[in-house]
């Protein structure tokens, strides 16, 4: 019963973490296509945070990711010695 719930919440997880590496993605593009403004510094600081903490987001839920699987194969194994 416990493994569903952590399979749903490892699901949920690798989406999450697929949508934000698509997010990345997707500001690394903007980034590098940036139009000639005034003051384009300011622009490329905000987008630079913006990744920042994207990418820092995106380590956290690899993390998550990491441990829910550990956490499958923990229950799974027991159930499969037992057997």
């Amino acid at each position: 019963m416990a493994s569903i719930i952590v399979k749903r919440r490892l699901v949920k997880a690798r989406i999450a973490l697929s949508q934000t590496i698509q997010k990345i993605l997707e500001i690394s593009r903007k980034k590098k296509t940036i139009p000639y403004q005034p003051d384009p510094a300011t622009k490329e600081a905000v987008i630079g945070e913006e990744l920042s903490l994207l990418n820092k987001l995106a380590k956290q839920q690899a993390q998550l990711i990491k441990h829910y699987e550990t956490t499958l194969v923990k229950e799974v194994a027991p159930q499969r010695i037992s057997r």
